[in-house]
């Protein structure tokens, strides 16, 4: 009887071996959820591996997580974001202004502004930064806009870090957005998000020449966000990847018109002025800051 259970259990510890070799090759920070249009949008950042320099040798072990960081294209200004819209199989058709005419609320001219991120608590880490925008005011109450968010252990409310050292531990960063909608005459079967999010391992400007200090999760370098060895993306076998908040349009009760054929997507991101803008873990006092640093501080 001992016998038989310790092959099965090998054979569990050898599948099990498998599935996590196979999920540490394709995993990446993203979003926990699809968003179905119309609905409350409880989702999360979804963080799911720790920090490898892109120089390392095969087989160096992560680092454990100590922040993490995401911003959203929901700049006022349109031209802080690139739309596009894509074909069924993901090719650019065209770019657009902005989302006014597809997304329910949006006006012309403007900016995906009433996305209505706002952050939730408890978090992966209980220090958590609100990106305001308090140069944009929203309505009669005059409500700045967040545009993002980061959380991490240090200071006033040191924590564990999100341990890779030991096991390989998924964390979840939460966050809520306000439902979203596509307007009846539009063509679009979904709305990719793209927002660029970041994970640090090391804190401190001594670290700022170590290449498994952070993840950096954009499609391609920026003026800030330059060392490729903090860019899993860089290395071009692994393709272009942006993390994406992929929304629905639920065409039960909102039919595509007749005629637009099989439809189209569209996907939003940040220019590469708002990602070095708002990516960036502020330093400061707490709430507003953090009083460590993380490369490349604004």
């Amino acid at each position: 009887m001992k016998n038989n259970l310790a092959k099965q259990l090998a054979r569990v510890s050898a599948a099990a071996a498998i599935s996590m070799a196979a999920q540490s090759a394709i995993a990446h920070t993203g979003f926990r959820d699809v968003v179905q249009e119309g609905m409350p949008n409880r989702n999360a950042v979804n963080v799911t591996h720790g920090c490898v320099s892109g120089d390392a040798t095969a087989g160096t072990a992560s680092r454990d997580v100590i922040a993490v960081s995401a911003m959203f294209p929901n700049a006022a200004d349109p031209r802080l974001a690139i739309v596009t819209k894509l074909d069924t199989a993901g090719a650019v058709i065209d770019t657009l202004d902005d989302l006014s005419g597809h997304i329910a609320g949006v006006l012309p001219g403007v900016g995906f502004t009433n996305l209505g991120l706002n952050t939730v608590q408890p978090s992966l880490f209980q220090n958590t930064i609100t990106y305001i925008d308090t140069n944009t005011l929203l309505g009669a109450a005059r409500t700045p806009i967040r545009r993002g968010f980061g959380v991490h252990n240090g200071n006033p409310f040191r924590s564990a870090p999100l341990y890779q050292s030991v096991s390989s531990a998924q964390g979840w960063v939460p966050f809520t957005t306000s439902p979203i909608s596509f307007e009846r005459t539009s063509c679009a079967t979904e709305l990719l998000v793209r927002a660029p999010t970041a994970n640090w391992c090391l804190g401190g400007t001594r670290h700022n020449n170590d290449g498994s200090r952070a993840d950096i999760w954009i499609g391609h370098a920026t003026a800030k966000f330059n060392d490729p060895r903090t860019l899993p993306f860089m290395d071009p076998s692994q393709g272009t990847y942006w993390p994406t908040m992929r929304v629905v349009r639920n065409l039960a009760t909102n039919p595509l018109p007749s005629s637009c054929g099989a439809g189209y997507r569209l996907a939003i991101r940040p220019t590469d002025a708002d990602i070095d803008a708002w990516l960036p873990i502020p330093r400061g006092r707490p709430p507003a800051g953090s009083l460590q640093y993380y490369w490349p501080a604004r």
